[in-house]
């Protein structure tokens, strides 16, 4: 997303996070009512969103992390990318499936199989397209009995 300024969408939402504390330290006791809000209003994708968080959490040193780190692998759960993931994905195809977790689109266990087979992919930097096919693959097969012989992700190639 671009405003008229030409600015990318993630930093205008940082921007609008930022501004919203200081209104809050500053006395307004809404401000942090009203951020959702504000989110909804400026129309920020979920791509936008995970990339913001990302972002947050790398600022704050948890951006080293691996694996879920609050609560347990689930929908609710908060996860951040292995330095592995980080050097593979793109910003958009992560915020892209964390877009689908979130929406329950992909469980805790697809989540972990599409990312495991991207960053095996050899592909640098995946791209949103490749996480949606591969993505979309793997949710297929949900509740899907494999073939004798059959690999479990179709024509997926992954690089060795």
């Amino acid at each position: 997303m671009s405003d008229r300024d030409g600015n990318d969408g993630v930093p205008r939402l940082l921007r609008l996070i930022a501004q919203k504390l200081e209104d809050f330290l500053d006395g307004d006791e809404l401000a942090l009512e009203t951020l959702g809000e504000s989110i909804e209003a400026g129309g920020w994708s979920g791509e936008d969103l995970g990339s913001v968080i990302m972002a947050l959490r790398t600022l704050s040193g948890a951006g080293v992390a691996t694996g879920w780190v609050a609560g347990e692998p689930g929908r609710d759960a908060s996860r951040v990318m292995s330095p592995e993931e980080s050097n593979s994905l793109s910003t958009e195809a992560w915020g892209y499936l964390l877009d689908l977790k979130r929406r329950g689109e992909l469980d805790a266990e697809q989540f972990e199989r599409v990312l495991e087979m991207l960053t095996g992919s050899g592909v640098r930097p995946v791209s949103v397209e490749f996480a949606r096919d591969v993505a979309s693959r793997v949710a297929m097969e949900h509740g899907e009995v494999d073939n004798p012989g059959d690999g479990p992700h179709g024509d997926i190639e992954v690089a060795h």
